[in-house]
């Protein structure tokens, strides 16, 4: 886990705390991406211990990593007010100076505290639209249903036509594509499959969709 020292717009001394993990195409195919998700938390949870955390947020990248070929990056950040994180970051830092790969980070705790409810919301939809092109990018390849009903990048796309509506350009429909994957995986018993496209959302529950046979505890 990394930590950085930040300066929120109403002058609170904070830190953002983040940890991350890159998986490569074995991994996600053996594994699934709900796991990766569910590593990353956990690990922001137990590395985080203080008890001043009063937000976080996961999120993916679709990616190239270092050693090569596509996978997903997936990151988890906690902003906090706690003294004590705050004094080991600014230690930190006084030693080695600011930690040039955080500045998404330190972007991302001046907005937690700036605009009003709406716009939080609605960048809060973009980032789970994006995890949700990358969850369906990954599942599209093991599953031919939702490669068949879904389309590319068609949550982002979706959510940007609401907001900005192409006159003469009809959007792909997604809660239809939804209730037509739903009930494809539902006939199959593969519901695992369809919560898997909202894995490392912030309306994802981790329990609520279980391969057949699994337990709570194994499918964390």
């Amino acid at each position: 886990m990394m930590m950085t020292p930040v300066t929120l717009p109403d002058g609170t001394a904070a830190v953002v705390h983040t940890t991350c993990l890159g998986w490569g195409e074995t991994n996600i195919e053996r594994y699934g991406l709900p796991a990766l998700y569910r590593t990353v938390l956990d690990e922001l949870s137990e590395d985080a211990t203080c008890t001043a955390v009063r937000e976080h947020d996961g999120g993916v990248l679709l990616d190239s990593l270092s050693g090569g070929g596509p996978g997903v990056l997936a990151y988890a950040l906690a902003l906090c007010t706690a003294p004590e994180c705050r004094a080991a970051a600014e230690a930190f830092e006084k030693e080695h100076g600011p930690h040039p790969a955080m500045d998404f980070e330190r972007t991302w705790a001046s907005k937690q505290a700036t605009g009003d409810q709406d716009d939080r919301d609605m960048v809060q939809e973009v980032l789970s639209a994006e995890i949700q092109d990358v969850n369906l990018h990954w599942l599209a390849q093991v599953d031919p249903d939702a490669a068949r009903i879904f389309r590319p990048g068609c949550f982002t796309d979706n959510l940007l036509n609401l907001a900005h509506p192409v006159p003469g350009h009809a959007a792909f429909d997604v809660g239809r594509a939804l209730e037509q994957y739903a009930a494809a995986k539902r006939d199959e018993g593969r519901m695992d499959r369809f919560g898997a496209l909202f894995a490392g959302t912030a309306d994802y529950q981790w329990d609520a969709f279980l391969p057949a046979g699994a337990t709570t505890e194994a499918a964390r």
